[in-house]
């Protein structure tokens, strides 16, 4: 008999069926195992791969699984379709769905691609901009830049530093082109390396520049939870920079 949907059942173990290039890593909260009821009657995994697989090297039969119901599943993704047909859905919404069918039902961005139409690079490309931040991402819905200039932010390390290029970008309402040459121009005047291999430019003689990588490395660290201060002093002959931050120690038994 085939067990019933939202509820946890045992289920045999050897019904279950991990799709082509199941990720183990796709874990739930609490760690229990997903599976959608198949057309011939077999489970097809969703999320708990870890937990099956120590289960079958144990050599249990069984499992208690979540059981969740397919036309749900169908029901989201024909109303993404809807949504995307009718242009009525924000590239960064979007990309939130691509990851939740990802996350939450177990998608690759294969079958996510068959079943939306989508291509696979163009799914992934969504999904790189729910990396953005919070912060970022509601920035960029109230400035209302289009999807290739958000694209372009994802360049700029750290999401105070993306604050700062989106300010001027929706203050000067530059255009994609002029976006691309702004950030640019701030990637230039970092003096560390960045994505996609960038060589430091030789002989920077203009103490700013690396007054600025100092402080975008004290950004990354207040973005990463650190409170981190910097205070700068400019005198005749040199600038005095303190960087104040809280000291992490190991506690002793």
């Amino acid at each position: 008999m085939q067990a019933p949907v939202n509820q946890v059942c045992w289920v045999p173990i050897e019904e279950i069926v991990e799709p082509e290039g199941f990720e183990c890593s796709r874990e739930t909260l609490d760690g229990s195992v997903l599976l959608h009821i198949m057309s011939d009657g077999r489970y097809r995994l969703l999320a708990g791969g870890e937990k099956l697989s120590r289960l079958r090297m144990e050599g249990r039969c069984c499992v208690d699984a979540v059981i969740c119901p397919q036309d749900q599943l169908d029901n989201r993704i024909s109303d993404l379709l809807d949504q995307l047909v009718r242009g009525k859905l924000h590239f960064l919404d979007e990309a939130e769905a691509y990851r939740g069918l990802m996350q939450e039902d177990g998608l690759s961005a294969k079958e996510i691609s068959q079943r939306t139409g989508r291509s696979v690079a163009t799914i992934r490309r969504k999904l790189r901009l729910s990396t953005l931040g919070d912060e970022v991402q509601q920035a960029v819905r109230r400035s209302g830049i289009c999807e290739r200039t958000a694209e372009t932010l994802l360049r700029i390390p750290g999401q105070q530093g993306r604050l700062k290029v989106l300010e001027r970008v929706a203050e000067k309402r530059l255009d994609f082109k002029q976006t691309e040459a702004l950030v640019e121009d701030v990637l230039s005047r970092m003096p560390i390396p960045m994505n996609g291999m960038r060589r430091l430019r030789p002989m920077m003689r203009d103490y700013r520049l690396y007054l600025n990588a100092v402080r975008g490395i004290v950004e990354q660290m207040q973005d990463a939870g650190v409170e981190a201060d910097i205070q700068v002093n400019i005198g005749q002959k040199a600038a005095d920079v303190r960087i104040t931050m809280p000291l992490f120690t190991n506690r002793r038994s």
